[in-house]
């Protein structure tokens, strides 16, 4: 991050970084979560979408139509605040976590040439992103990232062992598909980071 003094945005973070390359996907988790907010605002910036549904609905609709088709994105949600109609082209993931809730808020997104990793005390909320007072930190991996790579190897076992005590995921398209996005990622960054193999 940058020395200036401003005061950043967890959105911002959602945008692709200059030369960060086309989306792949992302996997974001949350305890509570509001799926119009996702799509708009996360998946939006994830996408560098041009269009703005509140101005021309028409236009933002083909454009996140086309831009998601080649994209995967998951998040998984607590299985008490799990809920919301969303987009068919991305996925809402009921965690039923064994012994316990899932309240972490970690945000792994993937483009061709760039990883980041935001980790928050926000969930995926109006009021989480934009009213509250949170905390966040970013850590971006790409090829000499100073980033420590242990970090996204923790992250995306962390990922891995949230998702395959989900139960109910065995069989799930969406759980399987998300379980591939981490393989990819895994392979894709490899020598991504400090330290890395």
């Amino acid at each position: 991050m940058s020395d200036d003094k401003r005061e950043l945005k967890l959105l911002d973070a959602w945008e692709p970084p200059a030369g960060a390359g086309a989306p792949i996907g992302c996997v974001a988790t949350t305890f509570t979560f509001d799926s119009v907010f996702f799509e708009e605002e996360c998946l939006g910036r994830f996408l560098d979408l041009e269009s703005d549904p509140k101005d021309d609905d028409a236009v933002y609709l083909v454009e996140r139509e086309k831009k998601l088709s080649g994209v995967f994105a998951a998040v998984l949600a607590d299985q008490h605040h799990c809920k919301g109609s969303h987009n068919m082209r991305w996925n809402v993931l009921s965690a039923r976590v064994k012994n316990g809730v899932l309240h972490a808020k970690v945000s792994l997104l993937h483009w061709v040439g760039w990883t980041r990793v935001i980790i928050a005390s926000a969930n995926l909320t109006p009021a989480g992103y934009r009213k509250n007072r949170e905390i966040f930190s970013v850590l971006d991996f790409f090829d000499g990232s100073p980033a420590p790579a242990e970090c996204l190897k923790e992250t995306i076992n962390f990922l891995r062992e949230t998702l395959t005590q989900t139960a109910g995921i065995d069989g799930n398209p969406a759980g399987t598909r998300s379980l591939a996005l981490l393989d990819g990622i895994s392979a894709d960054s490899r020598k991504w980071g400090s330290d890395a193999d």
